[in-house]
């Protein structure tokens, strides 16, 4: 496969990156800007998803459905999410389209309406969202386990926003927000598939050429907080999330975080799953997971149980961390997890999008480009002791922990304090 990599900066801070791949016969494109959820104050938290939701409803050149109409006939695809560091606007279309393309998120991204009536109406269906989280167990204590593990930093905030600041959100609150951060110095243009580089930078020279360069938010690093809470729920099971707070992106033991999660709980053959699932049954659902931000992150455990199960599967999990942090792993686990970490990365090589995302989330935290290649070899480079060490580092601290459902707060506090401290 012929691969070019090229980057372009801006005088005004925007950054153009490219992965020409000229077996691909089409390209992805997206629009980084480094502002998500996190970069919110409390009075502000849910704007950035707000803003997103916003871009699709109309500009001074199109309304909603004229933009709508010509997404459909570029014949890719589109879509928009936001995150706790980012917001991306983004898409797959043939070559030939990418000039038509780039002009359509150009005009969604610089020239929104904000109407009144398009806020209202988007302020309604987003109280849905937040609704229709209350109504996930799954979710809903995910959310709680970051409020207790970050206290009152940003990151412990929603994306969907809260309540209380949806529901007042008036059109100076979006104009301040977007016209403090959706600037040039904010944003990254990455493109991988077939595409030249050149062509995309006279592209965004013509389309974003006058945006100014903004003000980039300054990132406080949270302090975790180590603790319990439960929320009494009438559900058939208990729902938890037991975890710590881990390095983050920039810190090079990302490697070994993720290469303990996926022996604690990443896939089918971890020991989570093994031993809660499979052997015990105490559990349909059970896994982990890695969440890494720029300057921290969190692994966090996830499982749904009937409450009877409660304490048996909280001291299994407790019995497997120690065990990890106590025990080497065996040569042919650390070589079973190596191979399926390997896997996943090349796999996802094959699609561009990803690449593209890897091209963006790369320019923004390390100012350069990691080729898979280079990540594997840093993965390969890992010995059991490492993991170990990792082990010992992250959980040696008394973990945090979310309790959602039939559970009264003083009995899941008095477990909390029998199996953790």
């Amino acid at each position: 496969m012929s691969i070019e990599l090229k980057k372009e900066l801006f005088p005004s801070g925007l950054r153009v990156v490219t992965e020409n791949i000229a077996d691909f016969p089409t390209v992805s494109l997206g629009l980084w800007l480094s502002i998500g959820s996190r970069d919110e104050e409390d009075y502000q938290n849910g704007l950035t998803h707000f803003i997103e939701h916003l871009f699709f409803k109309g500009t001074h050149r199109r309304t909603a459905l004229e933009i709508a109409k010509e997404l459909d006939r570029l014949g890719g695809y589109s879509n928009a999410f936001t995150a706790k560091e980012y917001t991306c606007l983004h898409g797959k279309v043939l070559p030939e389209d990418l000039p038509r393309f780039l002009d359509l998120l150009a005009d969604i991204f610089l020239n929104p309406l904000f109407s009144p009536e398009d806020i209202e109406r988007e302020k309604q269906i987003i109280l849905q969202e937040i609704k229709m989280l209350e109504d996930s167990p799954e979710e809903l204590v995910h959310e709680l386990f970051s409020t207790l593990l970050w206290g009152k930093h940003p990151l412990a905030r929603p994306i969907l926003g809260q309540w209380e600041v949806i529901s007042r959100v008036s059109k100076n609150d979006v104009l301040e927000f977007y016209e403090k951060y959706y600037k040039a110095s904010n944003l990254v243009i990455a493109a991988a598939g077939k595409v030249e580089h050149e062509e995309l930078v006279n592209l965004v020279q013509n389309n974003f050429g006058k945006l100014a360069p903004g003000e980039t938010k300054k990132r406080l690093r949270p302090k975790p907080i180590s603790r319990c809470d439960v929320q009494r729920r009438e559900l058939e099971q208990v729902h938890l999330v037991l975890g710590v707070a881990t390095p983050g992106t920039r810190d090079e033991s990302r490697y070994a975080a993720l290469f303990f999660n996926t022996l604690l709980g990443g896939n089918m053959s971890s020991r989570l799953f093994q031993e809660v699932r499979e052997k015990r049954g105490l559990a349909y659902a059970i896994y982990s997971y890695l969440s890494l931000y720029e300057d921290v992150g969190q692994l966090g455990i996830y499982a749904a149980v009937e409450k009877e199960k409660l304490k048996e599967t909280l001291s299994v999990i407790k019995n497997e961390l120690d065990a990890l942090m106590e025990n080497q792993i065996s040569q042919e686990e650390f070589e079973a997890a190596f191979d399926n970490l390997k896997c996943a990365l090349l796999l996802s090589a094959d699609n561009p999008d990803s690449r593209m995302t890897r091209l963006a989330r790369n320019e923004f935290i390390f100012g350069r480009y990691i080729p898979y290649e280079e990540t594997v070899e840093k993965i390969k480079a890992l010995t059991p002791q490492d993991i170990t060490a990792f082990a010992r580092k992250v959980f040696g601290v008394k973990p945090t922990l979310a309790l959602l459902g039939p559970i009264g707060k003083d009995e899941g506090l008095s477990l909390y304090e029998e199996i953790f401290c």
